[in-house]
């Protein structure tokens, strides 16, 4: 086993971690089948505690995952770059949002003001930023590393993406399960990306232009 292959592990347990809702599905059933996925720390909830240590820890593997794949990787590719930054970015704008919990699932639907309730602004606003921060890093994905699966999970996170836009926006629009995909999406592509900078020898790997 390769020294860097701990970062594989850091990979999974970031992946994990982010995607630790399903829990959800039997701690808080009722939130996790209509509730955008930060409802579930809202703080009236059971078990809110649980779901912002989870939030917190992947913030920190990430951020641990970032660096190590920025040391690791060895290839003159200012794109592989950008897609560490974004991983950092996604990391930092999450774990931050943790600092503005809902204070109840009422508060975690439609744009709130921030005159009103600048606390839920900036965690919603945070929210978007890190989802903005993910989309940027899948998007150079497919500059990096072009297949047909990088394909296909680009077009499924941008419609997910969306999807979540939709969901925080306009919550009874959509249901959260745009939402949902688009956070394993986001952990399949943390663990991707790991392996693939690990793994850096591939000849789909395009010299940039």
């Amino acid at each position: 086993m390769k020294k860097s292959n701990y970062l594989i592990i850091i990979a999974i347990c970031a992946a994990l971690l982010y995607n630790a809702w399903i829990l959800a599905f039997w701690l808080n059933p009722t939130v996790v089948n209509s509730s955008l996925l930060s409802g579930l720390s809202a703080l009236n909830q059971p078990y809110h505690q649980l779901f912002t240590l989870t939030d917190i820890l992947f913030a920190c593997f990430s951020l641990i995952l970032a660096w190590g794949l920025f040391k690791q990787n060895e290839r003159e590719d200012k794109r592989l770059l950008i897609i560490f930054l974004s991983i950092a970015g996604f990391d930092a704008a999450t774990g931050l949002a943790t600092l503005f919990p809902y204070a109840d699932i009422a508060h975690s639907e439609g744009i709130p003001n921030p005159f009103k309730a600048p606390e839920l602004f900036l965690h919603d606003g945070l929210s978007v930023l890190a989802l903005l921060f993910i989309l940027t890093g899948v998007i150079f994905l497919l500059l990096v590393y072009r297949n047909k699966f990088v394909l296909l999970l680009v077009i499924a996170f941008v419609i997910t993406t969306l999807l979540s836009f939709i969901a925080g926006a306009i919550p009874q629009l959509v249901g959260p399960l745009g939402q949902q995909i688009n956070g394993v999406l986001g952990g399949i592509w943390l663990v991707f990306i790991c392996w693939r900078v690990l793994n850096g020898t591939s000849k789909e790997v395009h010299k940039e232009n």
